[in-house]
């Protein structure tokens, strides 16, 4: 007896389809001895296999060949068309029956199938992991250097704060004693705020605003 040719543990969702070579198919003994009876039960057979457990595998008894082979259980016609529907078909150490080259096939399938689940597990592991805030971090530190870039421009009122502590979005500010000098103070209304507000950047807009008043 000879060990199983598919892993017990492999796994192969239903498919719509499954791979053909045609090329190997052609070339095969297989398609110059077959009738067309035979043909057809043992392309049911292959087709099939992929649905078993372990995929790639069938049964040995008669009964269930028969219906898998499309034969809608008439014993007699499968008994005419097995010898060569069953060709290269051996049978292993489960008490299943597994062929070469499908038993080839649906292993590679399931390696295929394999990198690609573990592509995606990766690619979603990615995204959980990725932290947008890194980009906050970056502007702690920016802070904490007296320098501000277009990279790390917030938005709202975080913004007009920045923009309060004398931190130019474009690096272009001009100098003062200590630092960026602040640009004009915008309009509460632009960055969500209403007066009376106690904060830098509302307030010297109410003072310009009576000055110009």
């Amino acid at each position: 007896m000879t060990a199983p040719l598919v892993p017990p543990d492999i796994v192969i969702p239903r498919l719509p389809w499954v791979p053909i070579y045609a090329d190997r198919l052609w070339e095969s003994n297989f398609w110059g001895v077959a009738t067309d009876a035979e043909f057809r039960a043992a392309f049911c057979l292959w087709l099939k296999a992929w649905n078993q457990k372990p995929p790639g595998s069938l049964p040995t008894d008669d009964r269930l060949l028969c219906r898998l082979a499309e034969l809608n259980g008439n014993l007699a016609k499968w008994h005419k068309v097995k010898r060569i529907a069953l060709r290269h078909w051996i049978e292993c150490d489960d008490g299943r029956l597994y062929h070469p080259v499908v038993a080839e096939v649906v292993i590679d399938a399931a390696n295929k199938l394999k990198g690609k689940q573990e592509r995606m597990a990766n690619a979603r592991a990615a995204r959980r992991n990725y932290k947008p805030n890194d980009k906050g971090n970056n502007q702690a530190v920016s802070r904490q250097n007296g320098t501000y870039t277009a990279d790390d421009v917030p938005s709202g009122p975080e913004r007009a704060h920045a923009r309060e502590e004398g931190l130019s979005q474009n690096g272009l500010g001009a100098r003062t004693g200590n630092g960026l000098s602040a640009p004009p103070a915008i309009n509460p209304k632009i960055i969500g705020h209403s007066l009376p507000c106690g904060c830098p950047n509302c307030t010297r807009w109410a003072e310009q605003q009576r000055s110009a008043g």
